[in-house]
């Protein structure tokens, strides 16, 4: 009578002595695959934001752009650009921001739930009138900051806004390497003051479906402003350097008060937190 040997080959049983055997695997199932984040959400304050995926992009100005740039406007120094430069790239976590800056309608709810105070341009605490979808203005800093806690999101990083406007090819607009008045509201598009949210429409938005990204109102963000912060800044989720004092925290996007060379992506500028401005608003981030 033959005997059986059960030998042990990469998991399997191999019963060796018979002209045949019995193979038993025991092979375990793949791990299933993470849900991906959906497109668009809806944040607690009832705002719907758009996904900004995991991964790099240009940030700042390339030495070609900066050049194109001052042939066409010989009044500007390259001095005045070298604190967006230089272009380096930039790894982000993947973000949701707001579709829009956020309105005076939204910032009324807030207002109503938490006892924060209003705008100063409000009379009787009340959204001028017909002003519903405007994007809220005068706003400080600690407003946008207040606003974003109780909304369970924060202020975007100087890093997160500029490629949630550009994506990650450096285009110079949300929509493009030209100047468009058709798709942003800035000096000389025909408007004397903001617009409602977006007015553009999907042609001026970003590769990622944000709205108003150039022009309307100025943006706050969450870092510090450093006129020489690229030169060795993180290339992962940088944060912006440290406060000191006489620092400022970065603004973006240029307003309708503004020339389209503040509408560009790299545009960076500081501004004083506590001061309140008829063309300066926010819009808000979260984690997926």
């Amino acid at each position: 009578m033959t005997k059986f040997k059960p030998l042990w080959i990469a998991g399997l049983i191999v019963v060796v002595g018979s002209a045949w055997c019995a193979c038993v695997t025991t092979e375990q199932p793949p791990p299933p695959r993470p849900t991906p984040s959906p497109v668009t959400i809806i944040g607690k304050d009832g705002k719907e934001m758009v996904l900004v995926p995991a991964g790099e992009f240009l940030m700042g100005t390339s030495d070609a752009q900066l050049e194109a740039f001052l042939q066409t406007h010989p009044g500007w120094k390259p001095e005045w650009l070298s604190i967006e430069q230089p272009q380096h790239q930039v790894f982000l976590d993947a973000f949701y921001i707001d579709e829009t800056e956020v309105t005076n309608a939204e910032y009324r709810r807030f207002v109503v739930a938490s006892g924060h105070e209003t705008p100063r341009h409000w009379e009787n605490g009340q959204v001028p009138a017909g002003q519903d979808d405007y994007p809220v203005v005068n706003i400080r800093l600690e407003d946008a900051q207040a606003y974003a806690a109780w909304a369970g999101k924060r202020l975007p990083t100087e890093a997160e806004w500029e490629k949630a406007a550009r994506g990650t090819d450096g285009r110079i607009y949300p929509w493009g390497d030209s100047w468009d008045p058709e798709k942003a509201n800035a000096l000389g598009s025909g408007r004397s003051g903001p617009a409602p949210v977006g007015s553009y429409g999907p042609a001026s938005a970003s590769p990622y479906g944000a709205l108003d990204l150039a022009g309307n109102a100025w943006e706050w963000c969450a870092d510090w402003y450093a006129g020489d912060y690229y030169v060795g800044s993180p290339l992962r989720n940088p944060q912006g350097p440290q406060a000191v004092t006489g620092t400022h925290p970065v603004v973006r996007g240029g307003s309708w008060f503004d020339p389209p060379e503040y509408a560009r992506c790299a545009f960076r500028y500081g501004l004083n937190p506590r001061r309140l401005l008829p063309n300066q608003g926010f819009r808000c981030v979260q984690e997926p």
